[in-house]
């Protein structure tokens, strides 16, 4: 009596199911320990044919999954679920689908042909492929990370940009593990979506915390501008990975969340009651201190529009007259220049307000004791540049005069605002602003900065 095959079991109701379990090597990549399926027949003889059949499939799921691809358990289906066959017809069918299925085999194993031993072959069948000890589930995802930062540095992305990026990357795979990028799915970027907005604001802060703790001792949430963000940068790695062929689909693609509010609200303008607390002789540093930026940075930020470390990072001969005209050359001039785009290098005329301040004269002095720089007290960080310093020094003062809930969206990049906002105001052509700010053409200027409403005046100063 021929024993039954350890694929095979029998019921308490005397129904055979078939039932295999998958390899540990490729478990990652089925859903379940173990495949299961209903024969549907109590009978012996039709339950070897019909678990010969499935079992024919099955080795022919797990040579994908050895190949690195993802099976597809709904492809698993007997012919008799198809139509019911009689016996006779299913060994008949059955014998073809193994011919078909040896030939797919053999095209899709030959390179492991070649290795297999001659002793396990015999006469008569077909020669068995040694499948490898593990899949070739393609490089995870942090390999892929690096390997795209390390171009992006090569083509000269800026190390603040490098280092904001891979902490979004360090955060995905906080919250759901160091996986083969083509196995991330749909469904965790949803889960580190749901997980992400749960998240304190402050994503340098998380190191020392797990996630579950810093979710649960969070007082506040990163906004939707904030997690819209670590899409984008999630999403420029999964494009890269599809350019190199490691996956095909972003996950990521179409996940940032919709916002009503209009995108010129997303960060505030400072407010003429703003202004007049920031600019208080009481408590605003002297002309004569011995940190000079702290006295020129908010002026120049309030009549410039400039960005923070396009202000830091300013050399003494980048303050040149053109056409008569007193401006700042906002540039990549020397190594330790740097700019947010390719566009963001301009001509910016000084305000005459800023001349009556003694800005120039500042200059001059610089020249004349020898310092290249014109902030010559500011050190340049690694990664931020020499804005680091006095980023957390505006933030200070921003705290000490009170700048909470609502107000707290006003930092130093709300100078810049001010400024669209009061030219918009006046009705100063969007692409003579752009211009200003360093924006690339596209309409971002008023569209980000500028506010709605404008009052029809003079166009042909930016006094």
């Amino acid at each position: 009596m021929s024993t039954v095959p350890s694929y095979l079991l029998l019921s308490r109701h005397s129904v055979y199911y078939f039932r295999i379990v998958v390899p540990d090597a490729i478990r990652p990549l089925f859903a379940q320990r173990e495949i299961r399926r209903s024969l549907q027949t109590c009978c012996r003889r039709e339950a070897l044919i019909r678990g010969r059949e499935l079992l024919l499939q099955v080795q022919y799921l797990f040579t994908e999954a050895f190949q690195g691809m993802r099976p597809s358990l709904e492809r698993l289906r007997g012919a008799w679920e198809a139509g019911g066959k009689r016996v006779a017809s299913w060994a008949s069918w059955l014998r073809q689908q193994q011919l078909v299925s040896v030939q797919r085999a053999s095209v899709r194993a030959e390179p492991q042909r070649k290795a297999a031993r001659p002793s396990s072959r015999r006469k008569g069948r077909p020669a068995v492929a040694l499948v490898p000890d593990q899949p070739d589930l393609g490089p995870r995802f942090s390999e892929v990370v690096e390997e795209h930062l390390r171009h992006q540095l090569s083509e000269g992305v800026a190390l603040k940009t490098i280092d904001d990026k891979r902490a979004v990357a360090n955060l995905l795979i906080r919250v759901i593990g160091d996986q083969p990028i083509k196995l991330i799915t749909r469904k965790e970027a949803r889960q580190f979506r749901e997980t992400a907005i749960k998240l304190p604001p402050r994503l340098n802060q998380l190191s020392s915390k797990s996630i579950e703790q810093a979710i649960e001792e969070a007082t506040s949430t990163i906004s939707p501008t904030t997690f819209n963000n670590y899409a984008k940068n999630l999403t420029t790695f999964f494009s890269y990975a599809i350019r190199e062929g490691y996956c095909e689909r972003n996950p990521f693609d179409g996940l940032r969340i919709k916002q009503r509010r209009k995108v010129s609200e997303e960060r505030s303008a400072f407010s003429d009651d703003d202004l007049r607390r920031l600019f208080s002789k009481a408590t605003y540093a002297p002309a004569d201190t011995s940190k000079p930026h702290q006295y020129w940075l908010p002026l120049l930020g309030l009549y410039t529009g400039a960005r923070l470390n396009e202000l830091c990072q300013l050399y003494v001969d980048d303050v040149v007259v053109i056409n008569g005209v007193d401006c700042l050359h906002i540039r990549e001039g020397r190594p330790d220049q740097k700019l947010k785009t390719a566009s963001s290098e301009r001509l910016v005329p000084l305000h005459s307000r800023l001349k009556a301040l003694g800005f120039l004269d500042y200059v001059q002095r610089q020249r004349a004791a020898g310092q290249a720089r014109v902030f010559s007290e500011l050190t340049c960080h690694k990664m931020h540049g020499y804005a680091a310093g006095p980023s957390k020094w505006f933030a200070r003062v921003r705290e000490a005069l009170g700048f909470r809930g609502e107000a707290s969206k006003k930092d130093f990049h709300s100078f810049r605002h001010t400024l669209a906002d009061h030219l918009k105001q006046k009705g100063v052509p969007e692409a003579l602003v752009g211009g200003l700010l360093g924006h690339q053409a596209g309409g971002i200027t008023f569209g980000r900065y500028g506010k709605d409403g404008f009052y029809p005046v003079n166009t042909d100063t930016f006094e």
